[in-house]
């Protein structure tokens, strides 16, 4: 459960159409009123055939409103609206997911309910190259500062973060680009495991931060 509310939280983060220098500001804008929206895809293949599209998906993210956590504590609501398209079988599904977020000492925290009692770290606001955090046991390193285009536009000096991850035993990484004064602008995974290639990317597509 704690994982999911780190990723929809994460999906919470971008000016469209624009070519943007970093300004000033976190990397993790926690305004009422943002809006983020992207588009993925996941792509597979064996290295004796083309890599063909088994899901795409949309996600819409909106920062609600103020609120009060059970300790006290102000805290933004954010809603996730996600589609997902599978290839095979032939299924659409749609899920709504909600997180509350709070910066407190250069952290971003986040809880499911307003009576969590333990906050997930969803990001720190130094992200300059070398930095690391730890999050549910695994390291999270800014291993460079990349400009990145997406649908949204390009993003200058935006933080590269690698993720370790791993599934069924096999171990790869995933790399996540975060922007100041946006927040998460593109995710990306590539490997290849018993002779089978998996490719995923996901991208901002529009973005209003209020």
């Amino acid at each position: 459960m704690r994982q999911t509310v780190v990723l929809a939280a994460l999906a919470a983060l971008a000016l469209l159409g624009l070519s943007c220098s970093p300004p000033a500001g976190t990397y993790y804008p926690l305004s009422v009123g943002s809006v983020w929206k992207t588009e993925s895809y996941a792509l597979r293949g064996t290295t004796l055939a083309a890599l063909d599209t088994v899901m795409t998906g949309t996600e819409v993210t909106t920062a609600l409103e103020k609120a009060t956590h059970s300790n006290g504590k102000e805290v933004i609501k954010f809603k996730t609206e996600s589609t997902t398209r599978l290839k095979n079988p032939d299924t659409t599904r749609t899920y709504t997911s909600y997180s509350f977020l709070r910066e407190e000492n250069d952290v971003i925290l986040g809880y499911s309910t307003l009576d969590d009692s333990t906050a997930d770290t969803v990001l720190v606001q130094d992200l300059s190259v070398g930095k690391t955090w730890n999050q549910h046991g695994v390291t999270y390193t800014v291993v460079a500062e990349e400009n990145v285009t997406v649908q949204a536009g390009t993003y200058k000096q935006a933080a590269k973060v690698k993720v370790p991850m791993s599934s069924g035993g096999f171990s790869y990484d995933m790399f996540i680009w975060f922007a100041k004064g946006t927040g998460l602008v593109q995710t990306k995974y590539e490997y290849t495991n018993a002779g089978v290639t998996s490719k995923y990317h996901k991208e901002l597509t529009e973005v209003t931060i209020k």
